[in-house]
């Protein structure tokens, strides 16, 4: 599902975006399908160009605010947007903490605080894409060992909930707040009653890759992800 498009109607134009202002690792990929098998054309990290090249959401973000442009500037065909990180080996970049300028330039959009207990999603992350993404965010970080790394991510996550609650205090009726790990899909779904969303099509797709498996296959994938050359978009 990533990066995926779905043609847009008339109808689902008038909706109002939904922004999943969560951090990754937060049920991402299940709620951007969710929103795909409604009809609706949603983001999820990547921004798919021409030759099937793709470049990053969340790079897109940043660059546009720091051209004083809109948020979703060259994007906003969507509805649902999702995992807006951008990380390089050099810099470090969440497009969920752009909630108040999302809100400035586009006034009516809903925000969805996606989320799970902090410690399990510090575990996800350490294993995602089999240790390469902990890698990439130590080096973004100037930081060496994982448990350094982990305090960085408890200190933004704990700042973020705090801050973005905070904010949204007076707008509560724009912001949905869905813990993957404890809250019903169905109840999520009756927030956004205009949205066609059917619950048979939710699951924590992410969980999948938490399977066990072979040691030595596991040592592979890690080694692959490790040392293949990568292009950050």
């Amino acid at each position: 599902m990533r990066g995926q498009v779905v043609a847009q109607t008339l109808e689902t134009r008038t909706l109002p975006r939904v922004v999943a202002v969560g951090f990754n690792k937060c049920g991402t990929r299940g709620l951007g399908q969710l929103f795909a098998a409604a009809g609706h054309p949603m983001v999820h990290n990547k921004l798919r160009g021409k030759f099937k090249v793709s470049h990053s959401i969340g790079r897109l973000m940043r660059d546009n605010l720091a051209a004083g442009r809109k948020v979703f500037d060259g994007a906003q065909e969507y509805t649902f947007y999702c995992d807006l990180i951008y990380t390089t080996p050099k810099a470090a970049y969440d497009g969920a903490s752009a909630y108040r300028e999302i809100l400035r330039d586009y006034p009516d959009t809903i925000l969805l605080l996606n989320t799970r207990d902090r410690e399990s999603w510090i575990k996800s992350r350490l294993r995602h894409g089999h240790g390469h993404f902990a890698k990439v965010q130590m080096q973004a970080h100037g930081v060496t060992t994982e448990s350094e790394i982990c305090d960085i991510w408890r200190s933004e996550w704990d700042a973020h909930h705090r801050q973005l609650t905070d904010f949204m205090a007076d707008k509560s009726d724009q912001l949905i707040v869905f813990d993957i790990q404890k809250d019903k899909i169905e109840d999520l779904i009756a927030r956004l009653p205009g949205y066609g969303l059917d619950a048979k099509h939710w699951q924590d797709i992410g969980r999948s890759r938490d399977r066990k498996m072979h040691p030595l296959k596991a040592w592979v994938k890690r080694q692959l992800a490790l040392h293949k050359p990568r292009l950050y978009r």
